[in-house]
This record gives structure tokens, C-alpha cells and sequence, in this order.
């Protein structure tokens, strides 16, 4: 780490431009803001002083890449580097340097700072512009079937996406799979064709990429495409959006195999109305199963416990896996009990191409 000065006499600033071009560098929105601030340690009627410890995290731990001198080079264009200093001595909130935060933007897009990115491309006004471009060449790489670089495009602009209605002020959307996936759900399964897993892949592409891309402009440019090709780019979303899959699928073909050997149970309990089931001579379920049911949940949502409500799988799962609420059921066990299992169709080229199936 570049060493701060140990008394105030040293040179402030080019220890400003370290401070600037780092933040410039790593996309770092938050330290940017912060060195405009009143409280600034560079602000020469502040109280604060960069030399003490407590801003070292503002210094770079080196200087020697491309990405910080480049930034560097910038920060001290002489038209930028006068604005920045006027800025810093006058009273009142500061205007920032535009050139700065654009740089800042895109640095912070390409290293997937994409919240940083959004916040610094909503100052300048030019988020959703940006975003709009971005989605374009994500459709230009969908038609000449570059999948991978689809998904990459779609995946940054979502992370561009803003929140104008978040109070007190808007702010970058957050995906909140784990609030809105108990939803896929909320009508119990009645019968197949009210099971969401076991529908259709062109059915079951739609639904998970209105989960998955949950604005209208996303997932409503994506209808026009091929059955084929929507079903290579629903399931390389999936995994662009959980670097984890491969570990979930792994278990999910072990819950998979439980519950097939436990399906006849599920299928006599689905027969009777939920009201009918506690007052049967003969329980459809035997009592000794349950524990080993019960686990079934607890393997797909990571749960430390088998006792939740069949929401709290889905939530639980949702948050660690997005797309892991796409492909499972709730499943009575008694009036008053539920768990969430796997279930596919067996002729899924989506759930085939997430290497769900056995």
C-alpha cells in the first residue's frame, strides 16, 4: 500500500489524485463521493487528515496497472484537475467531475460492480441509455447464437436496473428472488397442469425468465426467439446467476431420487382433499417416513433445521440458487404439513441442460 504522508506538510495532492484514481479504478463509487464530501481528509477546512491510518483503504495497494494508471492520467488532465480542486474549496454540495465518473462507471461495470456502475451512470443521466445499449448488443450476440455473451449482456443491464420508487430516495434494484419466488408457488398443485416444474419447456422458459428478468423490457425482448434458443439461454441464465449451480444440481438429483422412491406415498395423499386426510380410518402416510421426508427440503434449501414452512424452503433456496424454485413442488403431508421436492418433467431439454435429470 502507497504510504500516507506522515505530516501535513506533504505533498496533499498528488495523494488526492491516488485517492481519485484508485476510486476511478476499482469502480469504487462510495470512496469517490466520500473524498467530495465535507468531511473530506483533502478539504483544507477539514478537521480529518489523510495521513493517519484511518484512511489507508483509501490509498491503492499498488500503483502498477494499466487500469490505475490509466485512471490516473485522467484525473490529472489539467481541465479536470483545476474543476477537481475548485470543487473541493467551495462551500456547498459538490459537482463532480463528469469525466471521472464515467470512467468510474465502466470500470465498475467491467469488474461486475454493477450497483457501483448504476449509481454512477444515474448521475450523469445516462443509465438507462446505457443499459438500453447494452441490451441491444446482447441481442445482436442472442441472433448470431453467442449464448454465453447474450446472457453477459442481459445480466449487466439487469444489474443497471434502478429502483425509482425506493424511499427516501431511488436507488440501484436489488434482485429479490427469495421475496417473489414463494409466489411461482402460490397455489397448491392440484394436478399436473398446475405443477409449473412439470409444464412445457416453452411454458416453463416463459415463467423463469419473468422471474429471472423481471421487467418488461427484458424478458419482453426475449419472446421472438427460437423455442430452441430460448431454452440455451434460460438455462445459461440460470447459471450465470449462480456460480453454485453445479453443486445445487448434484443435490437436486439425490432429493430427486428420494422423492421418486417415496412418489406412490405423494400420489395417495394428493387424492384426498387436505380436510378429507385427518379424518381417514387409515392414515395415507406412515408416521415413521416423516423424519426421512422431512429431509428433503432441508438437502434443496441448505437448512440447518426440517421444521420450516414450505415458503421458508423456497425463500432459503431462492436466495442461494434463483433459479432452483423453478423446478420444485409443494407436497402435502398431512392437512396441516407441507414440504417442497423436486420435480421435472422427464423430457425437459431445460431441466437436461441444467443437469437436473438422473
Amino acid at each position: 500500500m502507497s504510504n500516507p504522508p506522515e505530516t501535513p506538510a506533504q505533498d496533499y495532492e498528488a495523494l488526492l489524485d491516488e485517492c481519485l484514481a484508485y476510486a476511478v479504478a476499482e469502480g469504487d463509487i462510495v470512496n469517490f463521493r466520500l473524498l467530495f464530501m465535507p468531511a473530506s481528509p483533502f478539504r483544507k477546512d477539514s478537521p480529518e487528515d489523510a495521513s493517519t491510518p484511518k484512511y489507508d483503504y483509501l490509498f491503492p495497494e499498488t500503483t502498477d496497472t494499466p487500469r490505475y494508471r490509466e485512471a490516473l492520467s485522467l484525473i490529472q488532465q489539467e481541465d479536470i484537475s483545476r474543476f477537481i480542486r475548485e470543487q473541493l474549496d467551495r462551500k456547498g454540495p459538490p459537482k463532480l467531475p463528469w469525466q471521472a465518473v464515467l470512467a468510474l462507471g465502466d470500470n465498475a461495470a467491467r469488474l461486475g460492480k454493477y450497483t457501483a456502475a448504476a449509481q454512477a451512470y444515474e448521475l450523469l443521466r445516462v443509465r438507462r441509455r446505457i443499459q438500453d445499449i447494452v441490451l441491444d448488443k446482447a441481442d445482436e450476440r442472442l441472433n448470431r447464437g453467442e449464448i454465453a455473451a447474450a446472457v453477459r449482456g442481459y445480466t449487466i443491464a439487469l444489474g443497471l436496473q434502478y429502483d425509482y420508487a425506493a424511499f427516501p430516495e431511488p436507488l440501484p434494484a436489488v434482485p429479490d428472488y427469495q421475496e417473489r419466488a414463494p409466489a411461482l408457488h402460490s397455489v397448491y398443485p392440484a394436478s399436473t397442469e398446475q405443477t409449473l416444474s412439470l409444464q412445457e419447456d416453452a411454458v416453463l422458459c416463459k415463467a423463469a425468465l419473468n422471474y429471472l428478468l423481471p421487467y418488461a423490457e427484458f424478458s419482453g425482448r426475449l419472446e421472438q426467439a427460437a423455442p430452441e434458443t430460448r431454452i440455451q439461454f434460460t438455462a445459461a441464465l440460470i447459471r450465470g446467476l449462480d456460480h453454485d449451480w453445479a453443486a445445487f444440481a448434484e443435490v437436486f438429483r439425490k432429493a430427486a431420487q428420494l422423492t421418486a422412491n417415496y412418489q406412490p406415498v405423494f400420489d395417495k395423499l394428493n387424492a384426498f382433499r387436505p380436510d378429507i386426510i385427518e379424518v381417514l380410518a387409515e392414515p395415507p402416510l406412515d408416521p415413521a417416513i416423516l423424519p426421512e421426508l422431512r429431509t428433503i427440503p432441508q438437502m434443496l434449501s441448505r437448512a440447518s433445521a426440517a421444521n420450516h414452512e414450505w415458503w421458508h424452503y423456497i425463500k432459503t433456496m431462492a436466495y442461494h440458487h434463483p433459479g432452483a424454485a423453478l423446478f420444485v413442488s409443494r407436497q402435502r403431508l398431512s392437512a396441516t404439513e407441507e414440504i417442497v421436492v423436486p420435480r421435472i418433467r422427464p423430457d425437459s431439454a431445460l431441466a437436461k441442460a441444467l443437469e437436473l435429470a438422473g
